[in-house]
């Protein structure tokens, strides 16, 4: 059932909202935002990392799917600062056509780390999992460690 995540509802008092799926008017800057506020935010079970990798390529979740392997991947890796990061810098983002580069610089009580999330237009033609003229992320790596802070 990989890739048939794209809408949940969740509950929110007697009204509902929408969780945030990929669309065409998103900038690569909302698509790396909505990731990262959403594996913050976290929800029930795995709600927070299900919305994040809605919103991965296909290609990138071919490589970390299903959702069960991204999920241990985000928790047991060099990523688990995106659950629980106290303060967030977004750097100027490097878009060049069809291709983006989003440098964020994270920080907890004695972590900094920097990521780079590499973002990608999706084609026109619709593809499992994907919104076609969407931006999705195709990877998110470690650019710095800032080490412990004091």
């Amino acid at each position: 059932m990989r890739g048939l995540l794209l809408l949940v509802l969740v509950g929110a008092g007697s009204a509902h909202a929408q969780t945030p799926v990929p669309g065409p008017t998103l900038s690569p800057a909302d698509v790396v935002r909505i990731q990262l506020e959403a594996l913050r935010g976290g929800g029930a079970g795995d709600e927070g990392i299900a919305t994040c990798f809605a919103f991965a390529s296909p290609r990138n979740k071919r490589a970390t799917g299903p959702l069960n392997r991204f999920a241990r991947m985000i928790r047991e890796g060099p990523y688990e600062l995106m659950l629980r990061y106290r303060d967030a810098t977004f750097h100027p983002i490097e878009q060049h056509g069809a291709s983006a580069v989003q440098r964020v610089t994270l920080i907890d009580a004695t972590t900094v780390v920097t990521y780079l999330f590499v973002l990608s237009r999706q084609d026109g033609s619709p593809c499992q999992g994907c919104c076609p003229n969407c931006w999705m992320t195709d990877g998110v790596y470690i650019d710095t460690v800032g080490g412990r802070m004091t």
